[in-house]
């Protein structure tokens, strides 16, 4: 056993027989914040280490486990319990005093807790490189301003939750497939990518956070952080966009872009298991945006907008929109829809 490795018989005579325990399953062995009575050695089975009910880890034998009080001599910062059937050697606290009177014995301490100390060490590099990685992925749907706010919050944006005013917007770029028909993968990908990542950058200015792209479709969403300028900053957004994309080509053609913008209460979180999870918006306001978005061609204009968003923008801007009254929407009833195109808007400043 390392932890009397070379102790001396003479210090060893201190452990007896009637030392020896067993613990049924889910027996607490000692709680976090009990004073340090005992030195636990683990002979068969596991034990396992829980923080405020939070699962740490599991330990087999030949673990010692609760040796950190004593040498801190401190309370216990963890609570322990048995992971089915047990057999432990459990020394007292009078006992364990006497054994740290020992060189050899401390020396065996001190070097199972700087290998726990080395496992703990790896475990966090390993965590933080699964945060980092998780971390990296999600810069790409917000901007670093909106993940500041995010985290002096402590707001878990994947969290399963029901925002309130959520403003959504789709996109997707006109007479996509005929571009691309007679373009290889690479060309695609090539031409696409600058587009996208212009949008993204766009979208992050703007205060959304980028929910998925759908082949050259974007759909992004305002609402994860407090702000009353969510429906400004989206029909802002939108309007940029728009200008944006027809500086930029697709297959040779400058790229024509529709947005759908909408706003309503909508479901926010990652479904799925353990296995595969996805974050995701859902509610009847998504699916308004994205078919107003394919009403723009239809309108003949780059960006549609319904009444609940038209609603919560500022008069001035209410003043810029066109309306369509009696438009059928699919799995809707005829609403008024409104519209705007900023070269349109621009033509009439420069007039």
């Amino acid at each position: 056993m390392p932890l009397f490795a070379q102790v001396s018989p003479e210090t060893l005579k201190a452990v007896t027989v009637n030392m020896v325990r067993h613990f049924r399953h889910d027996e607490i062995v000692f709680r976090r914040g009990d004073a340090a009575k005992y030195l636990v050695i683990l002979l068969e089975g596991q034990m396992c280490i829980y923080a405020e009910d939070v699962f740490l880890t599991c330990r087999s034998a030949p673990a010692v486990l609760g040796e950190q009080a004593f040498i801190d001599e401190t309370a216990h910062s963890a609570t322990l319990k048995a992971q089915g059937f047990v057999k432990a050697i459990v020394l007292p606290e009078a006992t364990v005093r006497e054994l740290m009177l020992d060189n050899t014995f401390v020396r065996n301490l001190l070097r199972l807790v700087s290998c726990k100390l080395r496992e703990s060490t790896n475990d966090r590099e390993r965590h933080y490189r699964r945060e980092e990685l998780l971390f990296s992925e999600f810069k790409a749907h917000a901007s670093e301003e909106m993940i500041d706010s995010l985290l002096a919050t402590g707001i878990d944006y994947g969290s399963p939750r029901h925002i309130k005013d959520a403003v959504i917007l789709f996109s997707d770029i006109r007479g996509f497939t005929t571009h691309s028909a007679g373009m290889s993968a690479d060309e695609i990908a090539g031409q696409l990518s600058p587009y996208l990542s212009e949008i993204v950058d766009t979208i992050h200015r703007h205060g959304g956070l980028v929910d998925k792209f759908v082949g050259d479709a974007v759909m992004a969403v305002w609402g994860y952080t407090a702000s009353d300028r969510k429906a400004v900053d989206a029909f802002r957004c939108a309007e940029e966009m728009v200008r944006l994309a027809a500086g930029m080509q697709f297959g040779g053609a400058p790229i024509r872009i529709g947005v759908g913008l909408n706003t309503g209460e909508v479901f926010s979180g990652n479904i799925g298991n353990e296995g595969k999870k996805q974050f995701t918006v859902l509610g009847m306001p998504v699916n308004l945006a994205s078919r107003f978005e394919s009403k723009a061609k239809d309108l003949n204009a780059p960006i549609v907008l319904g009444q609940a968003f038209y609603d919560a923008l500022p008069t001035e801007l209410q003043h810029l929109l066109t309306p369509h009254t009696g438009q059928d929407i699919k799995g809707d009833s005829p609403q008024t829809l409104y519209t705007f195109d900023p070269a349109t808007d621009e033509k009439g400043q420069n007039q």
